[in-house]
């Protein structure tokens, strides 16, 4: 018998004593067969007759839905195939080779007969494999809903009726031709109000982010362009992707999205699930497990929250946590952890957003603005307070707690459909993970600096390395083949394509309002109006940019934005460009915390097992008064600045 699959795994397997059931183990053991797979050779077959399953001798397999899409990697000691034998259902997943894969199949009659002779086996067998088919459609349902990133919500889902569409875009028709015919082309008149009034009230109506852009750069292009407003949008458009900041955040961003889809693809959401249970014995102890690895993962502020939460899931479960309590800690933590890395996608995003006003100065400039971002100091402080157990229970909270001491229930009414049962089987591994952050951290700073010969930061460069390194490391080791590598980075590249266009429409916007003089006379104005009270701007400019992010419900459009309005304003005023920065990078996350339409309580019900609307509700509760804490900060911070 091989080393792996032997008597000892047989009875772990099964439950089983390796003395008392001896001749159990034996026959079970005599009754497998062994059988070699080749590279890319389908095991099992969606659909397929259940004719029995297989324990992984040597090597890997991956798992893979109708349209060959990734859903699991499986390695040496896991095992396949026993829910289609157990429910006698055709397989609902195909099983492929990854290199020379080794496994022994036990056939369909074989298990059947052992299990009808042991119902005491059988019983906990059965509860332990529909528990494992909850927890893997869980995973797959979470991620579903991640990858649709912040420009999913609900109102993108329902389609607008015929006569929705007539109203909503024949006024828009109406309100395109009185701005061509009756808007002078040269006028003193603060024309670039009507694209940004018709912006905010048109997402405000819709919640279509994307679509509001659209419509507020074709309104802007019409007062620039007039006439030409087609060959004069595009030529914006094109001037504002030629731009090398914006060519770089662009290449940054897609290589990061493929980086990420890798990450996940080999089994980075589960890799942490070992680590979480060993170290996660108390409530206390699980928080700042789930803290750690939000911090190591934190690249991708929905990779992170998956990670910590998936990893968590069972060890939460264990400790008695009430579900809201797990909602505000997955709420308020992974964007906040992902502002302080200024290689993650969300620092990428930012530092390409300051770009376009502090030219190669910008990574520097957010470096600079962490200490100021207040809110996300704030709500770390907060989280970290929180898992201590010390920090104050909103009502919320108190009526969970009562709700599991008076009836043992952990999640409240509405959370069925979201509840599921995470299985113990780890997927991935954490060197899979933690090497390649490490790698592209580490290339990011010497690669470019060894050439130049001072010191550089080129996080395009460092993606690059980490890529490559990702290659070998997941060739070498069989979790996938190259040319299953190359699909999940092709892959990654094309979940990036909305935020990528995201970035490139709101800079295109502000590029145009900048032509209709919105900076200058914005400057004009409110340096008339606070530079007798400048101590007050960094408190309105943080409560203006949150309020702005809220009706928007995306930071991202919010920043294009803003920046380059409030860090020329600063520096005009001889504000530190640094605390304002720090402001409205703050602002744009107590936003989106304190926005009731964002699709992150979706992601967190699915990730935690609640409904979204209680997900919600706990997280708004306790974000609104950190906002209001963060605020107060900026007015401190106002009055030192200016007396300094």
């Amino acid at each position: 018998m091989s080393e792996r699959i032997n008597d000892k795994y047989i009875a772990n397997f099964f439950g089983m004593d390796l003395k008392e059931n001896a001749k159990d183990i034996e026959s079970i053991r005599s009754g497998l067969k062994k059988q070699v797979y080749t590279n890319n050779s389908d095991i099992c077959v969606i659909d397929g007759e259940p004719d029995g399953m297989f324990f992984i001798e040597s090597g890997a397999v991956q798992v893979l839905d109708a349209n060959d899409n990734q859903l699991n990697v499986l390695h040496v000691g896991q095992y396949f195939g026993e829910y289609a034998v157990l429910s006698g259902q055709n397989r609902l997943s195909t099983v492929r080779s990854i290199g020379r894969t080794v496994v022994y199949k036990m056939e369909s009659e074989a298990l059947l007969s052992f299990l009808a002779g042991h119902p005491g086996i059988y019983g906990e067998f059965m509860k332990r494999v529909y528990a494992q088919v909850s927890g893997k459609h869980s995973q797959v349902v979470a991620l579903s809903h991640a990858k649709r990133g912040v420009l999913s919500y609900p109102a993108n889902l329902t389609p607008l009726s015929t006569r929705q569409m007539e109203l909503q875009y024949g006024s828009l028709a109406i309100l395109y031709l009185a701005a061509m015919f009756f808007i002078p082309s040269v006028t003193s008149a603060p024309v670039f109000l009507l694209p940004l009034a018709l912006m905010l009230i048109y997402v405000l109506v819709t919640k279509r982010t994307v679509e509001s852009l659209v419509v507020s750069g074709i309104m802007a292009a019409i007062l620039v362009y007039r006439t030409g407003v087609f060959a004069g949008y595009a030529d914006s458009i094109m001037d504002t992707m030629g731009q090398r900041d914006n060519v770089f955040t662009v290449l940054v961003m897609a290589l990061m999205g493929g980086m990420i889809n890798l990450i996940v693809s080999a089994g980075g959401v589960t890799a942490f699930e070992k680590s979480a249970a060993k170290y996660s014995g108390t409530p206390r102890r699980l928080f700042f497990t789930s803290l750690g690895i939000m911090a190591l993962t934190s690249i991708d502020d929905g990779l992170n929250m998956l990670t910590a939460s998936y990893a968590s899931y069972t060890p939460a479960k264990n400790c008695k946590i009430v579900r809201e309590k797990l909602a505000l800690f997955y709420s308020m933590l992974p964007t906040v952890l992902s502002s302080f890395l200024p290689l993650s996608l969300w620092g990428i995003f930012v530092t390409g957003a300051l770009a376009p006003t502090v030219g190669d100065k910008a990574t520097r400039l957010f470096i600079s603005s962490i200490p100021f971002n207040f809110f996300s100091l704030i709500t770390l402080a907060a989280m970290v307070i929180f898992a201590l157990g010390r920090l104050p229970e909103v009502k919320q909270l108190k009526e969970a707690q009562k709700r599991f001491d008076d009836t043992g229930a952990l999640w409240p009414k509405g959370s069925e459909k979201y509840l599921s049962v995470h299985d113990r089987e780890v997927w991935g591994r954490k060197t899979n993970v933690i090497l390649p952050i490490i790698v592209m951290a580490i290339s990011s700073v010497i690669v470019r600096s060894a050439f130049n010969g001072s010191l550089v930061t080129d996080s395009a460069v460092g993606l690059l390395v980490a890529l490559s390194f990702m290659f070998i490391l997941y060739s070498a080791t069989r979790v996938m083949t190259p040319e299953r590598f190359m699909e999940c980075l092709i892959d990654g590249i094309s979940d990036s394509t909305l935020p990528i266009i995201l970035y490139l429409l709101t800079i295109n916007l502000s590029s145009m309002l900048d032509v209709l003089g919105l900076h200058v006379w914005l400057a004009g104005l409110v340096s008339d109006v606070f530079r007798a009270a400048v101590v007050l701007l960094p408190a309105v400019i943080f409560l203006l940019s949150m309020l702005l992010t809220v009706a928007m419900g995306s930071s991202w459009s919010m920043y294009a934005i803003m920046f380059p309005i409030a860090i020329n304003l600063a520096m005009h005023l001889g504000l530190n460009p640094a605390l304002i920065a720090g402001a409205i990078a703050g602002a744009g996350i107590a936003g989106e915390k304190n926005c009731a339409f964002t699709a992150e309580a979706v992601n967190v019900a699915h990730a935690v097992g609640i409904s979204p609307d209680a997900a919600r509700k706990i997280r708004i509760s306790y974000s609104i008064v950190l906002t209001a804490i963060a605020a107060f900060g900026y007015l401190i911070a106002g009055m030192i600045m200016v007396q300094v």
